[in-house]
């Protein structure tokens, strides 16, 4: 494999530093309580479809045994397929269940206490939790799935649609890793009051008792940094994956992978100019 699959390659397909800056600028937008409601809202709507798009690609990968297979080994016995998959499945696991607390905990849930709470915190009622999304909003919750399920591919048949999905997965995990940061530098510096509150706060859903601060928490370099985690473990599965291909160039696939984090990149920039405008 002629090209090294490194921080400083995916920091070549895409301009990290605007794409914080976006972050910085979109939050810098929050002047009310109403605002910042508003924001996180749309941000929980927009995350919480990557468990789904994560899982989704572990199937899709897992499902094609022929393309991923040890030489040396008899057939009933060579095929490493789940074994690439469980290196994304790495971020599902979380996603569904984080690790953290002793009780069942899914990422929605936590974002979803948040929101609750910072409802609470702002004396909000309501209505900006049942506000429709807006249509661009749509349009970049339905491109997770699109995404994962590697349709930003090259033309390389389904091996090229599971490394297009590799590479979504790998750009939402680089960048969403400094995004979540920013987040939490941002209500730390600006709104320190909301950040107490939420830290003190638990909201009772779901069958359960869910911390309101753990949602940014986590996914904070600050904090849990799961991100990071799970961008280690995705590049360790894009590697096992080319180790083991069958049925494909490792040109074509990295190709396809590289366009893939791009997508990725695209709709980030998309989701952080939805509420520029006004």
């Amino acid at each position: 494999m002629s090209v090294e699959l490194d921080l400083a390659f995916f920091r070549s397909l895409a301009d990290c530093d605007a794409a914080n800056l976006r972050v910085q600028n979109r939050l810098a937008k929050m002047h009310s309580g109403e605002d910042v409601l508003r924001f996180f809202t749309q941000y929980a709507a927009w995350n919480g479809h990557f468990a789904n798009g994560v899982a989704t690609l572990a199937s899709l990968i897992g499902d094609h045994r022929e393309h991923f297979q040890e030489p040396g080994f008899a057939r009933a016995v060579a095929d490493r397929s789940n074994y690439v998959a469980s290196f994304i499945f790495d971020a599902a696991r979380d996603e569904y269940d984080d690790h953290i607390n002793p009780m069942r905990d899914t990422h929605r849930c936590m974002a979803q206490a948040s929101l609750i709470s910072m409802a609470r915190f702002y004396g909000l009622g309501d209505e900006v939790l049942n506000e429709p999304d807006p249509r661009a909003l749509s349009e970049v919750c339905d491109g997770v799935m699109f995404g994962y399920r590697g349709r930003h591919q090259t033309g390389a048949g389904v091996v090229g649609e599971i490394f297009a999905g590799i590479g979504y997965h790998l750009g939402s995990e680089l960048l969403a890793d400094r995004e979540f940061s920013l987040i939490d530098e941002h209500l730390r510096g600006q709104r320190n009051d909301l950040v107490q509150h939420l830290l003190r706060s638990t909201v009772e859903l779901a069958g359960g008792t869910h911390r309101c601060y753990a949602w940014v928490g986590v996914h904070s370099g600050h904090g849990g940094g799961v991100e990071a985690d799970h961008f280690d473990y995705a590049v360790a599965g894009a590697k096992a994956g080319l180790q083991f291909l069958v049925g494909a160039t490792q040109a074509d696939a990295v190709a396809a992978l590289s366009s893939g984090f791009r997508a990725f990149a695209e709709d980030h920039r998309k989701f952080f100019l939805i509420g520029m405008d006004t």
